[in-house]
C-alpha cells in the first residue's frame, strides 16, 4: 500500500515532485536528470510508506511501538544526563522523525514543532508525538517557545531538535551544504552555550524489508559550541550531510530547504 501510494504521489503531486527535484538538483549537482528522477521515485516510495505507517503512532500503544524500533547507543544520552547536563539531540528531517521521538519516550523529553493552520492536524501531530505515559513536552514554535525550553533545560533533560529548516535569515548565516550554500540556524550553537548542553547527532530510518525502524545516537560534537559561530554552523551542516548520506532517499526532500538565497531569488517559483 505504501509503495502504491508513493507512485500516486509522484505522478499527481506536482508541487511535491518539483520541490523534490529542485532540492536534489541543487544539493547534488553531479546528478543528471535520470539520477534525479530515480532518486525522486525512491523518495516518494518512502513517503508513501510514511503516510501509511504514521497512524501507528496515533492508535498503537507505546509498548507495541517500542518493539518496532531498534535503538542504538542510547547510553550516550544516559552518560551525559548522569553528569547533570542536558542533551540536545540534533536530528535531520527524515521521514521517520516521529518514530525517532517515540524511541526517546523514556527520557524527560522536549521538542518543538511548526504549527499547522488546521487545528485538527495539530491535534493529530500532538497525539502522535506524546502519550499519557510519557514525560514529553512538545512546544509549538512561537515567539516565547525557546524561553520555555531554556528554562526547562536548567534541569537535566533531552531536547529533540530538528534544525535543518530554512526558517528565517534573522538568526541564520549561509554555510556550505553539499554542492551549494544553505541558510543555517545559529540558534543551535547559542542554545548549547546558554544551557551548557552537549549536542549529539541522531537519526531514525525505516527498513522496507523488515518493516521496522532504526534509531541511532552518535557521539557528541567536538568543541561545540566554540567561540566562532561560522565554524559552529559549518559543523552543523557537515553533521547533517553525514546523516543524510546514511540514506539519501529518506530525507524529507519536500521541505523548502533553500527558501532563502544569498541573491534573494526564489528557487521554488514555478
Amino acid at each position: 500500500m505504501g509503495t502504491a501510494l508513493g507512485k500516486l504521489l509522484f505522478k499527481f503531486s506536482n508541487s511535491k515532485r518539483e520541490i523534490t527535484r529542485k532540492n536534489l538538483s541543487m544539493t547534488f549537482k553531479n546528478l543528471d536528470d535520470k539520477g534525479i528522477n530515480n532518486q525522486s521515485k525512491l523518495f516518494f516510495k518512502h513517503l508513501g510508506h510514511m503516510y501509511i505507517n504514521l497512524p501507528l503512532l496515533w492508535w498503537r500503544s507505546d509498548k507495541y511501538l517500542q518493539q518496532l524500533i531498534i535503538k542504538s547507543d542510547l547510553h550516550l544520552i544516559d552518560e551525559i544526563l548522569d553528569n547533570k547536563q542536558s542533551v540536545i539531540l540534533l536530528a535531520p528531517h527524515t521521514l521517520s522523525l516521529d518514530f525517532g521521538g517515540r524511541a526517546l519516550s523514556k527520557f524527560n523529553l522536549l521538542s518543538i514543532y511548526k504549527p499547522f493552520k488546521n487545528n485538527l492536524m495539530n491535534w493529530f501531530i500532538g497525539k502522535s508525538r506524546s502519550k499519557a505515559t510519557d514525560k514529553v513536552i512538545v512546544y509549538p514554535r512561537e515567539k516565547n517557545s525557546f524561553k520555555s525550553i531554556i528554562k526547562k533545560m536548567k534541569k537535566p533533560c533531552v531536547l529533540y531538535l530538528l534544525a535543518d529548516e530554512d526558517i528565517s535569515l534573522d538568526d541564520s548565516i549561509f554555510t556550505d551544504f553539499f554542492d551549494t550554500q544553505k541558510a543555517t540556524l545559529k540558534s543551535i550553537s547559542k542554545l548549547a552555550k546558554l544551557t551548557n548542553s552537549k549536542v549529539l547527532p541522531c537519526m531514525c530510518t525505516y527498513n522496507f524489508e523488515s518493516n521496522d525502524y532504526f534509531f541511532k545516537v552518535f557521539p557528541e560534537l567536538d568543541n561545540f559550541p566554540s567561540n566562532n559561530i561560522d565554524e559552529d554552523c559549518l559543523k552543523i551542516n557537515m553533521c547533517l550531510q553525514q546523516q543524510i548520506l546514511f540514506d539519501v532517499s529518506q530525507y524529507m526532500w519536500t521541505l523548502r530547504i533553500y527558501k532563502h538565497r544569498p541573491d534573494g531569488s526564489d528557487v521554488y517559483k514555478i
